[in-house]
Formats: structure tokens, C-alpha cells, sequence
């Protein structure tokens, strides 16, 4: 049974992993799959309790790759279904959750160039890399010396390309980027060596990498309580994950000099993010130390997480006949409102509500991964020529999609895909030792 916290926080679940392995399948395989799924779905209502066990024991050894195509379920589906559905579905629910306190694990062993080392990575963790842009970079064909093992995806990509100078630059978005590191110009003056600092070491937590990357006084003369110290971090996660949401709760923030000030935390800053790509830059600020203070001895905090689940597909047939009709799978329900003509193009209108309705930051998240298109008779798929939500409720989601074709709607087959669930989860970091400007 899980507690109310639990439950609050357990919005939607199941994980990408399907679309992960459906990438490495062959067409026919997954085709089998899907046509195999269906068929095995109707047997669990079968009329004999022996057709219907085995129908389910076959299911659960195909694993977690059956769970996109388990059908929705609708009103009329009867209590048997219902059941071993349900039942299906957490059991895959569980066995195929990412949680991001697991990182993918490196081995590199041996003579190879940087380029072959990033391949090997990219195959071993299943984590993307885009490398086109870094194959005609001198430095990536150099052959260099590994001995990594057992360590976690960050550290060896830190590992690896400290041993041509370069690092994982500090970017705010988009794709995992490198670069390499700034060369320090000649200073006859002197003027550089004071103010020259080392990189303060990232720290990793599970698929997490953290690093501080700049600090910064500011005095305020005209309000004393403006003057601050902030700090700049870079996070990534894995490129597998695809976070909706990501928090630094600011209640949960404590900042302690060398000299043991214990420095107030402003409420009036928002640390909340819908993240895109693989990393995302951070600014906190805190009340400015006193000139006695020479670094930050500890910055520790608390990061939550939104990671979206695997994608369900529902799917609604008639369209003209069924206005009304609500399909759910595992956490997802879908109504069908409306699928009409609006003057050019057609129409077709939803409603979206999810077991344990999340918060609306997160929402915002989720329904950008969502996707709806139509299908004709042929099974060829037709995108939409756009989208938008209509309502944002405490209930449920409404969304319109709009489609440019020439044919009435009742010749096509609406498909709706949306992850199935999110999870937040929670985990505690800390800085150490940030030197003080």
C-alpha cells in the first residue's frame, strides 16, 4: 500500500525503455510483438480460467516491450480483463522504472582514440552522443591509454576527456556539448595569478552530474538586504532520461561559510525549470557573507525531479459515433469530446486526466511529450497541422488538434500517445569548499 506521499508523487510511471529497445528492433519483430500482445489481451477474457492463466503467463514472459501494446481500456471492459490488465501493467510498471539514483556503468580498457572511447560509452550506457561534430577534432583521434572501470557514465566521459583537455561545457538546453579547455593567455603583469581559480570538481549522484561553475558577490547601497552572493551550476542528467520538471525547493537550501555563518536564503526566487535536452543552468542566491568569510564551506539542497514514464498509445475508431467515449491506460484517461470540421481543416478535440493529477509546472512538462495523429485506411499516419491545450483544470487536460486533410473525418482512426505516468524523485546534494571572490 502506498502512503499518500508516495501517491502524491507517483503521478504517472513507466519508463522509456520501450522506445529504446523498439529503436534496435526490427520492424517485423516489433509487428509479431504488437500482433502477438493483441491476441494474448483477448484470450485474458476468455470463457475457460486455464485459457485466460495462460494467456497471462505469456504475456509477463515477453516483458516490459508488451506493455505499449496492452490495449486501453474502456467501460465496458469486464472486471476479469480489468484485473490481470492492471496486474500486467504494474508488474512491467516496476520491473521497468528509470531511477535516476541507478547510472548506466562504463568499462574502457585499453589503447584507443577519444572518439572510439565516446562510441564505446554511447553503446554501453544507451545514452546518445552526438559525435559529428567532434570526429574532425585532432584531439578526439588521438590514441590514448584507458584503464576505466566500473565507474559511472559521468565520470568516464570526465575521465576521458581529461586526458586531452577538454570538459563538458556549460550550456543551458539542447544536447550534451564538449569543449575544450580555455587556454590561459601569458600575464607578465601578474594581474592573473590572484585572481585565477581552479574548476571546482562536479559531483555525481546516480545519472546526475553537478558543478558549480561561477560565484559572485554583489553590494547593494540603497538595500542592504539586496546584497547577495550567487552561484552558478551546471546539472545534467543522462541523455536516456528526458526529465518533464526539475525544482530546487528553497526551503531545503542551507549555505555555511569557513568562518560557520549560516547564510539566509531569499524567498522571493524561483528555482523551477521544464528542462529541454540534456542539462540546464542554475543561479541561487543567498544574503552576502561578511568579509571574514573566505569560501562557502557547504552549499547542500535538495533537487526533485519529474522523470515522464513509457509512452501508452489509445487509440479511437468512428470517430463521428464516438464523442463521449473514454479510453484509460494504466494512469491515463482519454476522453473523445468532439472530432468535427472547423472551416479548412478538421478537428479533433480531447480530454486528458491522469490518477493523481500532478502539479500544472509539471503538466506543462508532460503534455509536450505528448502526440496525437491520425490514421487512415491504408495505416498510413498523418501528423497534425497543429495543436494547443484548451483547459488546464485540477481535473484534466483539454487539447485540440487540427488536421489538414481532404476526406471526413470517419474515414481515419485518431491516435493519441502520452507517457503514462511521472515520478518525482528526490535526492540531496552538497558543495564544498567554493572560494569566495
Amino acid at each position: 500500500m502506498k502512503t499518500p506521499r508516495e501517491l502524491a508523487f507517483v503521478w504517472i510511471l513507466v519508463s522509456l525503455l520501450s522506445l529504446l529497445a523498439r529503436g534496435n528492433q526490427d520492424p517485423d519483430e516489433t509487428n509479431n510483438i504488437q500482433a502477438r500482445v493483441g491476441e494474448l489481451a483477448k484470450q485474458l477474457d476468455a470463457d475457460k480460467e486455464v485459457d485466460r492463466d495462460s494467456a497471462e503467463k505469456e504475456l509477463r514472459e515477453i516483458g516490459p516491450q508488451a506493455l505499449e501494446y496492452l490495449p486501453p481500456l474502456d467501460d465496458l471492459a469486464s472486471p476479469e480483463l480489468r484485473m490481470r490488465i492492471e496486474r500486467i501493467r504494474e508488474k512491467f510498471i516496476q520491473e521497468s522504472t528509470l531511477d535516476f539514483h541507478e547510472p548506466a556503468i562504463v568499462n574502457l580498457v585499453g589503447d584507443m582514440s577519444v572518439i572510439e572511447a565516446l562510441e564505446s560509452i554511447e553503446k554501453q550506457t544507451r545514452n546518445k552522443i552526438d559525435l559529428e561534430n567532434y570526429r574532425r577534432q585532432a584531439s578526439f583521434s588521438e590514441i590514448v591509454k584507458l584503464d576505466i572501470q566500473g565507474v559511472t557514465y559521468w565520470e568516464a566521459i570526465d575521465e576521458l576527456l581529461e586526458k586531452v583537455d577538454w570538459q563538458i561545457a556549460s550550456k543551458d538546453g539542447g544536447k550534451l556539448a564538449l569543449n575544450p579547455k580555455p587556454k590561459i593567455p601569458q600575464d607578465p603583469s601578474g594581474l592573473l595569478k590572484n585572481t585565477l581559480q581552479a574548476p571546482i570538481s562536479p559531483i555525481y549522484i546516480g545519472v546526475l552530474r553537478l558543478q558549480p561553475t561561477a560565484i559572485s558577490k554583489t553590494t547593494s547601497f540603497l538595500d542592504p538586504l539586496q546584497s547577495s552572493a550567487e552561484l552558478d551550476f551546471v546539472l545534467h542528467w543522462e541523455p536516456r532520461f528526458n526529465p518533464v520538471f526539475v525544482r530546487f525547493p528553497m526551503d531545503k537550501l542551507v549555505v555555511r561559510t569557513d568562518n560557520d555563518e549560516i547564510l539566509p536564503v531569499p524567498i522571493d526566487q524561483s528555482c523551477e525549470y521544464t528542462p529541454i535536452g540534456s542539462q540546464l543552468v542554475s543561479t541561487m542566491r543567498v544574503v552576502k557573507p561578511t568579509l571574514q568569510a573566505t569560501k562557502i564551506a557547504s552549499w547542500k539542497g535538495e533537487l526533485q525531479i519529474a522523470i515522464p514514464g513509457r509512452i501508452a498509445t489509445i487509440g479511437f475508431d468512428n470517430l463521428k459515433e464516438n464523442n463521449g467515449k473514454s479510453l484509460n491506460a494504466g494512469d491515463i484517461t482519454v476522453v473523445l469530446e468532439s472530432a468535427r470540421k472547423n472551416r479548412d481543416l478538421h478537428e479533433v478535440q480531447i480530454g486528458v486526466s491522469l490518477a493523481n493529477q500532478p502539479t500544472n509546472d509539471v503538466l506543462q512538462g508532460w503534455v509536450g511529450l505528448t502526440d496525437g495523429y491520425l490514421v487512415d485506411q491504408e495505416g498510413n499516419k498523418i501528423q497534425h497541422a497543429g495543436w494547443a491545450t484548451t483547459r488546464l483544470t485540477k481535473n484534466d487536460i483539454g487539447i485540440s488538434y487540427l488536421f489538414d486533410i481532404q476526406d471526413e473525418l470517419v474515414d481515419y482512426r485518431f491516435v493519441y500517445r502520452a507517457p503514462e505516468s511521472v515520478i518525482l524523485q528526490t535526492v540531496d546534494y552538497e558543495f564544498n569548499n567554493i572560494p569566495l571572490p
